[in-house]
């Protein structure tokens, strides 16, 4: 496996940047496995008052609660590496065997630690969650632990003879499972945070509105004041606006987590196409066509429909209010597909005024709009779902037009 570390750390690298936090972690998982040469193993995170196992190569364990007293409590919670003989070890967890229908025999319980530092000890680097190797023979033949666990602190165990052999490349892919349960709490909490943010934000909404009412019946004639007026369509703009940016970062969150299918981008096109003529008809002030060029030539891929679909169409509703706005003489959103070198090129082009430079330059930055109204997450968000299926996006933008480069 030594010859292969190279190849596995490259994937890892890779996948952090290109992939969902649950996927690059699932990877991390089955190439430490693979590393130490283990039967199986699985991920831990501290939920409540147990740690649940969030990841396992035996799916009937994904979900199952741990108690602190466990093998695995006791790891997380020191901060020590424990390996040890299941079946004389009080603290290990029956429930872990009766999942897996098997019996574990040689267990290796490692600390992931935390990017935070604890705030007590500066020095002293909390766990993040425990990671769990089975073996059925002994990984450490001159350590019977079979009368007693063997347990390290993080700094020691480097210092074993069996390191640099057995654990040094499961350890290098330590810090990425870190940074993956981060992502996971992090994304977790906020949007639970924005949705319940945005479910005020819409209920204020609804009071403005009784406010109103209540005005009306009480004085109505405050309703013809001007400045008071004015302060209630601001106090309502703001509301709205507020609910509609929970409602794109909510968008923003789901899409690390894709439904991918056998798709046809072809089709996708198609639909989108068929979603912005509607939409264009919809602002009635300036006619714009829409027109694809499709290449038969596009093979069906793994994707998800519905997130590329999303993408396509918030690219194409920016041309067509472009268009709108500086109602372009034969205004028109041309969409085509082509085949290139086993890579699928999709243009969305405009011929409308193009952009200024401070606009094109800050396209794909979240909250940078000059949109009235905007929330400048609308292209963050093609972006994400666009390097989600490991494509890319550029922009080039001139005096005849805008066009949007998507290859995937």
């Amino acid at each position: 496996m030594k010859e292969n570390f190279e190849l596995y750390l490259k994937k890892v690298l890779q996948n952090s940047l290109v992939k969902p936090a649950e996927e690059m972690m699932e990877d991390c998982l089955r190439i430490c496995i693979e590393l130490a040469g283990a039967q199986g193993g699985s991920i831990l995170a501290e939920e409540g008052p147990f740690l649940k196992f969030i990841f396992s190569n035996v799916a009937s364990l994904i979900g199952v609660n741990v108690p602190w007293d466990s093998i695995a409590g006791t790891t997380a919670r020191e901060s020590f590496v424990i390996y040890t003989y299941a079946p004389t070890d009080k603290r290990h967890f029956d429930g872990v065997d009766d999942a897996i229908k098997h019996q574990t025999r040689y267990l290796l319980s490692i600390p992931i630690p935390s990017i935070h530092q604890a705030a007590e000890a500066r020095s002293r680097v909390k766990s993040a969650g425990v990671l769990q190797l089975l073996f059925d023979e002994n990984l450490f033949p001159d350590k019977d632990v079979a009368r007693g666990a063997v347990e390290f602190s993080l700094d020691d165990v480097k210092t074993q003879a069996h390191y640099e052999d057995t654990l040094q490349d499961v350890f290098w892919i330590l810090p990425n499972i870190s940074f993956g349960m981060e992502v996971m709490r992090l994304r977790q909490t906020s949007y639970q945070v924005i949705h319940e943010l945005k479910n005020k934000l819409i209920a204020c909404q609804s009071w403005m509105n009784c406010l109103k009412e209540d005005i009306g019946e009480q004085s109505p004639e405050l309703l013809q004041d001007e400045t008071i007026k004015e302060d209630l369509e601001l106090a309502t703009s703001a509301a709205k606006e507020g609910s509609k940016l929970a409602v794109n970062y909510l968008q923003l969150t789901k899409i690390y987590t894709p439904q991918v299918e056998e798709t046809s981008l072809n089709e996708v096109v198609r639909k989108t196409a068929a979603d912005v003529r509607v939409f264009a008809e919809s602002l009635d002030s300036w006619p714009v066509q829409v027109v694809t060029q499709l290449d038969p030539a596009v093979p069906l891929k793994s994707l998800d429909p519905e997130q590329l679909r999303m993408a396509f169409f918030n690219l194409c509703k920016n041309a067509v209010e472009a268009l709108t706005e500086f109602k372009s003489p034969n205004a028109t959103v041309t969409i085509c597909s082509k085949e290139e070198a086993r890579r699928t090129r999709i243009d969305f082009a405009d011929n409308g005024p193009g952009m200024p430079e401070e606009i094109a330059s800050n396209l794909f930055t979240a909250f940078k709009t000059k949109k009235q109204g905007g929330t400048g997450l609308g292209l963050t968000i093609c972006k994400k779902i666009i390097d989600i299926h490991g494509g890319s996006i550029r922009c080039e933008t001139g005096p005849s037009g805008t066009r949007f480069i998507v290859e995937i």
